[in-house]
C-alpha cells in the first residue's frame, strides 16, 4: 500500500513540472567571439582572437575549424588563425566565419576594433530575467559578470522568488535550453527568496553559456531559465 501511495506521489509530482511531453532538443549552433577587444594598440604586441563553437545540440565542439577577416586590412590586418595586428588608427570589423561540419551552415560572429594608443578588452555583463516554464513559482532578475576575486558571479536579486514545493530543484548553465546533457551542473538550489549568488569556477567564461536552467532533477523536467544575452 505504502509503495503504491509513492509511485501516486511521484506521477503526480512528474505531471505537475512537465510543460509539454515531446522535447525538440535541436538548437541554432553558433559561434562568438569569446575574448572582444575595445580597443587595439597601433603597432603593438597584438591580439590572438578565439572563439566559442556550440553545435545543433548545443555541445561545445573544440578547435572550430574558423576563417578571420578584416573588414579593412590597412588599419587591422587578421591572420587565418585569428591573430590580429592594428596598424593605422581608424575602426575595423574582425569577423570569424565556420561551416558547421554537421549542418552546413554558415555562422558568424563580428567585433568591431578601434585600432588606438592602447589596447582595451570589453567589460560586459549580461542581465536578464529568470522565468518559469512550468505551473511553480520561479521569478527574479539576475546579473552574470566577473567578480573582484577574478571569477565569474552570477547574482539573483532581491526580486527571486522559487516555490518550495519544486521536487529536487537544480541550477544550470548550458547552450540547450531543453537539456542539461552538456550543461554545467551549479548545484541544488538551497534558497528560494531574494538576493543570492554563485562564484562559478574559473573554467567557465562569460561568453560560454546562453541560458540559465533551473531543473526538476529527479524527473528530468525544465521548470524555468534565463536567457544569457
Amino acid at each position: 500500500m505504502k509503495k503504491a501511495i509513492l509511485a501516486t506521489v511521484s506521477i503526480l509530482f512528474l505531471f505537475s513540472c512537465i510543460k509539454t511531453d515531446l522535447v525538440n532538443d535541436r538548437v541554432d549552433p553558433k559561434i562568438f567571439v569569446s575574448n572582444p577587444l575595445v580597443k587595439l594598440e597601433k603597432n603593438g604586441t597584438g591580439h590572438q582572437f578565439e572563439v566559442n563553437y556550440f553545435n545543433y545540440v548545443g555541445k561545445e565542439i573544440n578547435n572550430p575549424d574558423v576563417s578571420w577577416s578584416s573588414s579593412d586590412e590597412s588599419i587591422l590586418s587578421i591572420t587565418e588563425d585569428g591573430f590580429a595586428t592594428g596598424l593605422e588608427f581608424g575602426t575595423a570589423t574582425v569577423t570569424g566565419t565556420l561551416t558547421t561540419p554537421e549542418e552546413n551552415l554558415t555562422i558568424t560572429s563580428k567585433d568591431d576594433v578601434e585600432v588606438s594608443t592602447v589596447t582595451l578588452t570589453e567589460s560586459v555583463e549580461f542581465a536578464g530575467t529568470i522565468v518559469t516554464t512550468s505551473s511553480y513559482q520561479l521569478e527574479g532578475s539576475y546579473v552574470l559578470k566577473g567578480h573582484d576575486n577574478g571569477v565569474l558571479r552570477l547574482s539573483l536579486g532581491d526580486d527571486y522568488k522559487a516555490s518550495t514545493s519544486l521536487p529536487g530543484l537544480y541550477i544550470y548553465l548550458g547552450n540547450n535550453p531543453n537539456s542539461i546533457a552538456d550543461a554545467y551542473e551549479i548545484g541544488a538550489v538551497t534558497v528560494f527568496q531574494g538576493a543570492h549568488f554563485y562564484d562559478l569556477p574559473e573554467s567557465i567564461g562569460l561568453y560560454d553559456n546562453s541560458y540559465i536552467l533551473y531543473w526538476c532533477k529527479p524527473f528530468g523536467v525544465k521548470v524555468g531559465e534565463g536567457q544569457i544575452q
